[in-house]
Protein backbone atom coordinates (compact mmCIF):
# COMPACT_ATOMS: atom_id res chain seq x y z
CA UNK A 1 0.00 0.00 0.00
CA UNK A 2 1.50 3.52 -0.70
CA UNK A 3 0.64 6.95 -0.04
CA UNK A 4 -2.18 8.48 -1.65
CA UNK A 5 -1.91 11.14 -3.92
CA UNK A 6 -4.56 13.31 -1.84
CA UNK A 7 -1.03 13.61 0.29
CA UNK A 8 1.12 15.08 -2.29
CA UNK A 9 0.33 18.76 -2.03
CA UNK A 10 1.14 18.02 1.97
CA UNK A 11 4.49 16.68 1.45
CA UNK A 12 5.26 19.24 -1.28
CA UNK A 13 5.34 21.81 1.70
CA UNK A 14 9.09 19.79 2.94
CA UNK A 15 11.90 21.23 1.06
CA UNK A 16 12.95 17.12 0.45
CA UNK A 17 9.81 16.85 -1.85
CA UNK A 18 9.33 20.94 -2.99
CA UNK A 19 11.51 20.22 -6.52
CA UNK A 20 10.50 16.80 -7.55
CA UNK A 21 8.58 16.54 -10.99
CA UNK A 22 5.41 14.64 -10.46
CA UNK A 23 6.96 11.99 -12.04
CA UNK A 24 9.79 11.49 -9.36
CA UNK A 25 7.36 12.03 -6.10
CA UNK A 26 5.14 9.48 -7.77
CA UNK A 27 7.63 6.85 -8.03
CA UNK A 28 8.83 7.59 -3.91
CA UNK A 29 5.00 7.92 -2.82
CA UNK A 30 4.31 4.06 -4.40
CA UNK A 31 7.33 2.98 -2.20
CA UNK A 32 6.33 5.07 1.11
CA UNK A 33 2.98 5.16 3.03
CA UNK A 34 1.31 6.80 6.26
CA UNK A 35 1.59 4.72 9.79
CA UNK A 36 0.55 5.54 13.48
CA UNK A 37 1.86 4.96 16.50
CA UNK A 38 0.59 5.20 20.32
CA UNK A 39 1.89 6.97 23.12
CA UNK A 40 5.38 5.70 24.05
CA UNK A 41 5.78 3.01 21.44
CA UNK A 42 8.91 2.35 19.38
CA UNK A 43 9.59 3.31 16.19
CA UNK A 44 13.36 1.82 15.91
CA UNK A 45 16.41 0.99 17.93
CA UNK A 46 19.77 2.04 18.08
CA UNK A 47 21.60 -0.09 15.73
CA UNK A 48 18.68 -1.25 13.97
CA UNK A 49 18.79 -1.40 9.79
CA UNK A 50 18.29 1.89 8.81
CA UNK A 51 16.43 1.28 5.36
CA UNK A 52 13.78 3.94 6.19
CA UNK A 53 13.62 7.80 6.61
CA UNK A 54 10.43 9.45 8.36
CA UNK A 55 8.55 12.70 8.78
CA UNK A 56 6.02 13.60 11.30
CA UNK A 57 2.58 14.52 10.43
CA UNK A 58 1.00 14.52 13.47
CA UNK A 59 2.05 14.09 17.57
CA UNK A 60 5.85 14.38 18.26
CA UNK A 61 8.99 11.45 18.28
CA UNK A 62 11.87 11.59 20.71
CA UNK A 63 15.14 10.74 19.66
CA UNK A 64 17.69 9.23 22.33
CA UNK A 65 20.53 7.13 23.42
CA UNK A 66 20.72 4.69 26.48
CA UNK A 67 23.73 4.61 28.43
CA UNK A 68 25.30 1.22 29.87
CA UNK A 69 23.29 1.77 33.49
CA UNK A 70 20.13 2.69 31.44
CA UNK A 71 19.73 6.57 31.52
CA UNK A 72 18.36 7.63 28.67
CA UNK A 73 19.59 11.23 27.05
CA UNK A 74 17.14 13.22 24.31
CA UNK A 75 19.11 13.89 21.06
CA UNK A 76 16.58 15.75 19.67
CA UNK A 77 12.51 16.21 19.84
CA UNK A 78 10.93 16.07 16.46
CA UNK A 79 7.63 17.87 15.48
CA UNK A 80 5.02 17.84 12.87
CA UNK A 81 6.32 18.84 9.74
CA UNK A 82 10.03 17.80 10.35
CA UNK A 83 11.90 14.63 9.06
CA UNK A 84 14.28 12.28 10.65
CA UNK A 85 16.67 9.41 9.98
CA UNK A 86 17.69 11.05 6.45
CA UNK A 87 20.83 11.68 7.10
CA UNK A 88 21.48 7.91 7.87
CA UNK A 89 21.07 6.76 4.09
CA UNK A 90 24.51 8.42 3.35
CA UNK A 91 26.13 6.92 6.44
CA UNK A 92 28.29 3.53 5.98
CA UNK A 93 26.91 0.47 7.31
CA UNK A 94 22.97 2.34 7.40
CA UNK A 95 22.40 1.63 11.09
CA UNK A 96 20.18 3.92 12.84
CA UNK A 97 22.62 5.36 15.71
CA UNK A 98 19.69 6.35 18.01
CA UNK A 99 16.03 5.28 19.45
CA UNK A 100 13.39 7.11 18.07
CA UNK A 101 9.87 6.89 20.63
CA UNK A 102 6.47 8.66 20.30
CA UNK A 103 5.93 10.63 23.10
CA UNK A 104 2.01 10.31 22.50
CA UNK A 105 -0.37 9.68 19.66
CA UNK A 106 2.04 9.75 16.55
CA UNK A 107 0.92 9.50 12.71
CA UNK A 108 3.80 9.60 10.15
CA UNK A 109 5.23 9.01 6.12
CA UNK A 110 8.18 6.72 5.98
CA UNK A 111 9.92 6.77 2.74
CA UNK A 112 12.20 3.84 1.35
CA UNK A 113 15.76 5.23 1.50
CA UNK A 114 16.45 3.33 -2.10
CA UNK A 115 13.54 5.39 -3.53
CA UNK A 116 14.69 8.22 -2.79
CA UNK A 117 18.21 7.84 -3.61
CA UNK A 118 17.39 6.85 -6.70
CA UNK A 119 15.48 9.79 -7.54
CA UNK A 120 18.74 12.42 -6.27
CA UNK A 121 20.45 10.76 -8.72
CA UNK A 122 18.54 11.73 -11.31
CA UNK A 123 18.35 15.34 -9.93
CA UNK A 124 21.39 17.99 -9.11
CA UNK A 125 18.36 20.68 -7.41
CA UNK A 126 17.24 17.80 -4.75
CA UNK A 127 20.60 16.95 -3.94
CA UNK A 128 21.72 20.38 -3.37
CA UNK A 129 18.53 21.55 -1.65
CA UNK A 130 19.39 18.33 1.12
CA UNK A 131 22.84 20.00 1.10
CA UNK A 132 21.87 23.24 2.39
CA UNK A 133 19.34 21.67 5.28
CA UNK A 134 22.24 19.25 5.88
CA UNK A 135 24.30 22.09 6.19
CA UNK A 136 21.84 23.86 8.34
CA UNK A 137 21.48 21.33 10.79
CA UNK A 138 25.32 20.84 11.26
CA UNK A 139 25.47 24.72 11.85
CA UNK A 140 22.69 24.00 14.59
CA UNK A 141 24.41 21.41 16.02
CA UNK A 142 28.08 22.72 16.11
CA UNK A 143 26.07 25.97 18.01
CA UNK A 144 24.66 23.24 20.40
CA UNK A 145 27.61 21.60 20.89
CA UNK A 146 29.24 24.96 22.17
CA UNK A 147 26.47 26.04 24.68
CA UNK A 148 26.87 22.32 26.04
CA UNK A 149 30.29 22.79 26.21
CA UNK A 150 30.84 26.47 27.25
CA UNK A 151 27.77 28.29 28.95
CA UNK A 152 26.12 26.96 32.25
CA UNK A 153 22.42 25.36 32.78
CA UNK A 154 20.91 28.67 33.17
CA UNK A 155 22.07 29.59 29.79
CA UNK A 156 21.49 27.04 28.04
CA UNK A 157 17.86 27.23 29.26
CA UNK A 158 17.29 30.79 28.82
CA UNK A 159 18.51 30.51 25.17
CA UNK A 160 16.11 27.53 24.79
CA UNK A 161 12.96 29.60 25.75
CA UNK A 162 14.25 33.05 23.20
CA UNK A 163 15.02 29.93 20.51
CA UNK A 164 11.00 28.50 20.81
CA UNK A 165 9.64 32.21 20.92
CA UNK A 166 6.11 31.57 18.71
CA UNK A 167 4.74 35.22 18.29
CA UNK A 168 6.33 38.64 17.92
CA UNK A 169 4.48 40.51 21.31
CA UNK A 170 6.45 42.13 23.61
CA UNK A 171 5.90 39.75 26.47
CA UNK A 172 6.29 36.73 23.87
CA UNK A 173 4.87 33.19 25.25
CA UNK A 174 6.81 29.91 24.76
CA UNK A 175 4.59 26.59 25.06
CA UNK A 176 6.46 23.34 25.88
CA UNK A 177 6.02 20.83 23.25
CA UNK A 178 7.33 18.53 25.44
CA UNK A 179 7.77 17.13 28.83
CA UNK A 180 10.30 19.09 31.05
CA UNK A 181 12.37 16.67 32.01
CA UNK A 182 12.67 15.76 27.80
CA UNK A 183 13.40 19.24 27.50
CA UNK A 184 16.02 19.39 30.49
CA UNK A 185 17.59 15.85 29.20
CA UNK A 186 18.06 17.90 25.67
CA UNK A 187 19.76 20.30 27.11
CA UNK A 188 21.97 18.16 29.58
CA UNK A 189 20.16 19.22 32.44
CA UNK A 190 18.77 17.32 35.50
CA UNK A 191 15.37 18.45 35.74
CA UNK A 192 15.62 19.19 39.89
CA UNK A 193 18.18 21.70 38.11
CA UNK A 194 15.72 22.35 35.18
CA UNK A 195 12.60 23.53 37.90
CA UNK A 196 15.20 25.35 39.98
CA UNK A 197 15.89 27.34 37.22
CA UNK A 198 12.40 28.27 36.10
CA UNK A 199 11.09 29.11 39.93
CA UNK A 200 14.19 31.41 40.09
CA UNK A 201 13.69 33.35 36.74
CA UNK A 202 9.98 33.58 38.30
CA UNK A 203 10.76 34.88 41.27
CA UNK A 204 12.94 37.52 39.64
CA UNK A 205 9.62 38.87 37.69
CA UNK A 206 11.49 37.92 34.49
CA UNK A 207 9.17 35.10 33.37
CA UNK A 208 5.58 33.77 34.67
CA UNK A 209 4.71 30.20 34.39
CA UNK A 210 1.03 29.07 33.49
CA UNK A 211 1.01 25.38 33.25
CA UNK A 212 3.00 24.31 30.18
CA UNK A 213 3.37 28.01 28.76
CA UNK A 214 6.16 30.17 29.89
CA UNK A 215 6.01 34.08 29.18
CA UNK A 216 8.57 35.93 28.96
CA UNK A 217 8.01 38.96 30.89
CA UNK A 218 11.25 40.89 30.21
CA UNK A 219 12.89 39.02 26.92
CA UNK A 220 15.55 42.10 26.60
CA UNK A 221 16.76 40.73 29.83
CA UNK A 222 17.53 37.35 29.37
CA UNK A 223 18.44 38.31 26.19
CA UNK A 224 21.40 40.58 28.13
CA UNK A 225 21.84 37.38 30.55
CA UNK A 226 23.49 35.84 27.60
CA UNK A 227 24.87 38.48 26.03
CA UNK A 228 26.53 38.84 29.46
CA UNK A 229 27.21 35.10 29.53
CA UNK A 230 29.17 35.57 26.75
CA UNK A 231 31.51 37.95 27.38
CA UNK A 232 32.70 36.31 30.30
CA UNK A 233 33.31 32.87 28.59
CA UNK A 234 35.07 34.83 25.52
CA UNK A 235 37.09 36.93 28.25
CA UNK A 236 37.80 33.46 29.74
CA UNK A 237 39.27 31.80 26.97
CA UNK A 238 41.98 34.67 26.02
Amino acid sequence: MSISKLFQQELRQHYLFRRLPDEAINSILGQSNLTSLKRNEALFEQGDEASRFFLVRSGQIMLFQTSPEGNEKVVDIIAPGQTFAEAVMFMEGSRYPVNARSTCDTELFYFENNAFIEQLQKSNALCFAMMADMSTRLKGLLTEISELTIYNAKHRLISYLLGHINDLQDKPTVKLTATKSMIASRLSITPETFSRILSKLKKEGLISIDDEAITLVKPDQLKEIIGESFKKNKSGCM
